[in-house]
């Protein structure tokens, strides 16, 4: 095609080049100008070569022109500025992070229930893409610090898309979604014989299933290598081809889509997972989507940010190395490194690795660079946590389905982070704060949401459960173990499936067996299964002849509870906590860019990463979910001797969540105290110095 374009171009040339030449013998023939004719051809045919190369082809005169190899079209240098391409950095990084920390998140326990995964390989399969990233992002940085970042970037978008759509390849393989057991199964069957032994009748198909898991961890590690240099060339691209004065907004642009992407994530996947079967159309199942067998559409999404990703490194692959104006950007910022950490990199630095070690001994030895990230680690441990069991703390306190707890989650984080980000950016900006200016703005940050984590003691009541929070015989409340056999339930020979049903009397029974109840008198509102004649469940008992009981009914799904008069204040609290603690975001990046020697910032971003990564969003879903663990009240054991826990004690949950929130917090205002004190820059030394030398 180029070709094709190169020989359209001189064709159109020579003819204009012989009709000039004609012109000329007839003007000689005239006795006019046959001396000038060479010399005005040649320039034609010069301008015309120029016009055609400054179209099409690439400039070897300007680096800085925008285009993939041979193909350089005038039009699309229109786009070669900073405002476009932190729109498309922004495109790949709202894609990432709503995949990442939204979609996966809030399918976990989805894909437990669709391939029969047990929570231990569902967190593998979450925590796969930070392990990727850790164990790639420093090479990845060291690489891309004289590379060019925008085709690291645009590369790694690419590859980002094609885990997308790995990751929807379980669902188009694995055919359609049989839910377990039928109504029949689960309801009172007096003089029934349970089946209750694990004699491995379904492990075929469970083995088969669960084989899936391998494709996700696959569909994970493309996802860690697309992202890994996201983030830290990224944002390094960007403070080094702006304005000094305007760096800090545009990153506080770029964290903000960022940081509001996950509620995008929740947002979409919990309507998707509410309202969209997985196999798309369920009539002939007879469930929906309160039925704890219900499976959602999970998906779709991985489909959408599959074609967004690879749309979006198209553009980013065709930016050059440096932006129009970086040079002169670079002379016009003031000298802040911290003294000490000054590097000059040897010949041939970006090809070799034999600088490496001592490029990642000189960040680790600047105090005031390591002591910011571990404040970043200490608030990403918080992150991480309320990431993942967010919607699990919100579903338990306030009595609402995963899919409620995930769009509340999404509509409370996008305006906050939202906000957060872009104010952290504007304060920078507005007052111009150099390092320790935003080391004092992060403490008073932190100190201020700090006295807001109080709302996480503002618990609801547990939920009613019978043998678990609620007596079976008197219906007060249950102070021993859980148990939910009882004698009224003695004879149904319940099998061990969870498929709660609420009462009449509006308490919650594992399933319609344990609530005793007989008879499936078909679909009452909103198409939920209806029960009767459940002998667990009176309503009425005449005191002169025991024989005369009136049984009550139940529904399908959880119990309706609206009594926690916390569930306002609670969210509008939490609320300015999300705020407050997004709005750090963009001062920590550009203080770690500031404190660093120049030829270092990509490698310092890298190194940041993966000690964020191994300090909080790793380790702190593992250390909070055995907490959590410890609030559980009722689990279910399968016969692999995996557990789902379904009810938590809301004020354990609640202690347990408050107490890492305010210890991780603490330890962040340690560490930013530590950087402001420690921090020491070259001017400042030198100033110092030759005040002591005067006599």
């Amino acid at each position: 095609m180029a070709s094709g374009q190169v020989n359209l171009g001189y064709d159109r040339q020579d003819s204009q080049m012989q009709l000039t030449q004609s012109e000329m013998k007839m003007a000689s023939e005239s006795g006019h100008g046959s001396v000038t004719s060479a010399p005005i051809t040649e320039r034609m045919d010069s301008m015309e070569k120029k016009e055609y190369d400054e179209v099409f082809l690439p400039s070897k005169r300007d680096p800085e022109s925008c285009g993939w190899c041979a193909l350089r079209p005038r039009c699309f240098q229109k786009l070669n500025n900073p405002i476009m391409f932190m729109i498309f950095l922004c495109a790949f990084a709202m894609a990432q992070s709503a995949t990442i920390s939204g979609l996966v998140l809030v399918n976990i326990t989805t894909l437990e229930r669709r391939f029969n995964l047990p929570s231990t390989r569902t967190g593998t399969i979450s925590s796969c893409f930070d392990f990727v990233v850790m164990a790639v992002i420093v090479f990845v940085t060291y690489g891309g610090e004289k590379g060019n970042k925008p085709v690291f970037i645009g590369t790694g978008a690419a590859i980002f898309g094609l885990g997308s759509f790995l990751f929807t390849l379980p669902h188009f393989l694995s055919g359609l979604y049989q839910y377990g057991g039928n109504v029949e199964d689960n309801f009172c069957g007096l003089n029934r014989t349970a089946d209750l032994s694990c004699d491995g009748s379904d492990d075929s198909t469970v083995e088969s299933l669960s084989q899936y898991f391998w494709v996700f961890v696959a569909a994970q590690v493309l996802h860690g290598l697309g992202a890994a240099p996201l983030y830290a060339l990224g944002q390094t691209f960007l403070y080094e081809n702006i304005k000094p004065e305007s760096s800090s907004l545009y990153i506080g642009v770029f964290q903000a889509a960022a940081t509001f992407s996950p509620a995008i994530g929740f947002l979409g996947g919990g309507i998707l997972l509410d309202n969209m079967y997985t196999d798309l159309s369920v009539e002939e199942y007879g469930i929906d989507n309160t039925s704890p067998l219900w499976v959602g559409n999970w998906w779709l999404g991985f489909l959408i940010i599959g074609v967004i990703s690879l749309l979006t490194s198209l553009p980013l692959i065709a930016y050059p190395k440096y932006l129009r104006g970086a040079k002169r950007f670079k002379h016009q910022r003031k000298p802040s490194t911290q003294k000490g950490s000054e590097f000059v990199p040897s010949a041939g630095f970006g090809g070799s690795l034999k600088d490496f070690p001592r490029a990642i001994l000189t960040l680790l030895k600047n105090m005031p660079f390591l002591l910011i990230n571990l404040a970043v680690g200490s608030e990403s441990f918080i992150i991480a946590c309320v990431s993942v069991f967010g919607p699990k703390y919100v579903e338990s306190q306030f009595n609402v389905t995963s899919g409620e707890a995930a769009i509340l989650l999404g509509v409370l984080v996008i305006p906050t982070g939202l906000f957060g980000c872009l104010f952290g950016g504007w304060v920078i900006k507005r007052f111009n704060l150099e390092f320790k200016g935003q080391i004092r703005f992060c403490l008073i940050v932190l100190l201020t949401s700090l006295f807001l984590t109080f709302a996480f003691l503002l618990t609801c009541p547990t939920i009613k459960f019978a043998g678990v929070t609620t007596n079976h015989d008197d219906g007060g409340p249950r102070k021993g173990p859980s148990d939910i056999n009882a004698l009224c339930n003695a004879d149904c020979a319940c099998l061990d499936d969870y498929d709660p049903v609420c009462g009449s009397d509006d308490v919650l029974y594992y399933s319609p067996c344990h609530a005793g109840c007989t008879q499936h008198n078909g679909t009452g509102a909103e198409g939920k299964r209806v029960y009767s004649n459940c002998l667990c469940i009176i309503t009425s008992q005449n005191t002169t002849n025991d024989d005369v009981i009136s049984y009550g009914s139940a529904t399908q799904g959880q119990c309706e509870d609206n009594s926690c008069i916390y569930k306002p204040m609670f969210f509008v609290i939490i609320a300015f906590v999300l705020a407050l603690s997004f709005s750090i975001t963009v001062p920590t990046i550009t203080a770690v860019l500031q404190v660093v020697a120049p030829s270092q910032r990509s490698t310092a971003m890298g190194l940041q990463s993966l000690l964020y990564r191994g300090l909080g969003t790793v380790p702190g879903p593992i250390v909070f979910g055995a907490l959590i663990d410890k609030s559980c009240i009722l689990w279910e054991t399968e016969c692999d001797g995996s557990r789902t826990c379904w009810i938590y004690r809301n004020i354990d949950f609640a202690f347990y969540t408050f107490g890492i929130v305010v210890v991780c917090r603490i330890l962040s205002l340690v560490f930013f105290s530590g950087s402001y004190l420690t921090y020491k820059p070259v001017e400042e030394v030198e100033v110092a110095k030759e005040v002591k030398d005067k006599p």
